[in-house]
C-alpha cells in the first residue's frame, strides 16, 4: 500500500476522498464517470497485493444484489473463454456457477487471478482499462447488460453496464478508503 500512500500524497488525496464520498452515496453508476471508474483501478490495482485486492473486491461485491454479482462472474468467465484463458473460474463447466453470488467466493477469485496473473483482468478487460480491443469491460459495459449470454458488445462506451463499473469502481474506492484510514 506504500503505492498509494505515495499517489495519494497532495492534491490527490482529496480526489479520492471526493471518489470514495460519492461512490458510498449511492449506485457507483449514478456518481462516477465511465472514465474515471477505470482510472481509478488503473491507479489503484497494479499496486494492491493479493489480500489487498481480495478484502477490496470483497467489500465492493458485498454492495451489489446477489443476481449482479452473478451476471459479473458470468460475464468476466464468459470472456476470458473467448479470449482463450479458459474457465478460470466455471471449474465443473456445467455453465452455471452459484458461487458467483458469494461475494467472499467472487472476491477470492478475483484475489487469485489479481496475485497469479495481475495482466488477466486487465487482459480480458481490455480498452476499458487500457489494454487492447474490446475485451470484457468494453463488451460488458458498452453493450449493456447481457444476462450472460455472451459479452461481445463493441468497446466504443466503456460503462454501459452498471454492474461491471460498480466491481471497477467499488475495487478502486474500496482500496483508496482502506488506505486513507491508515
Amino acid at each position: 500500500m506504500d503505492f498509494l500512500s505515495n499517489m495519494m500524497g497532495g492534491g490527490r488525496r482529496e480526489e479520492y476522498q471526493d471518489f470514495t464520498r460519492r461512490y458510498d452515496e449511492g449506485a457507483p453508476y449514478d456518481r462516477i464517470s465511465d472514465e474515471e471508474a477505470a482510472q481509478r483501478y488503473r491507479e489503484v490495482a497494479p499496486g494492491l497485493s493479493q489480500e489487498e485486492y481480495r478484502l477490496s473486491a470483497r467489500e465492493a461485491f458485498e454492495r451489489m444484489s446477489p443476481g449482479e454479482r452473478e451476471e459479473f462472474g458470468r460475464m468476466l468467465r464468459d470472456e476470458a473463454r473467448l479470449q482463450g484463458h479458459g474457465d478460470f473460474i466455471d471449474r465443473d463447466h456445467d455453465g452455471r456457477d452459484d458461487r458467483f453470488q458469494d461475494p467472499d467466493y467472487l472476491a477470492g477469485t478475483m484475489g487469485r487471478m489479481h496475485q497469479e496473473r495481475p495482466d488477466l483482468l486487465s487482459s480480458v478487460m481490455g480498452s476499458a482499462l487500457g489494454g487492447g480491443g474490446g475485451g470484457l469491460l468494453g463488451g460488458m459495459m458498452g453493450g449493456g447488460m447481457t444476462g450472460g449470454e455472451g459479452t461481445r458488445g463493441g468497446g466504443a462506451g466503456m460503462m454501459g453496464n452498471p454492474v461491471a463499473k460498480a466491481a471497477v469502481a467499488g475495487i478502486a474506492a474500496m482500496a483508496a478508503k482502506r488506505m486513507m484510514s491508515r
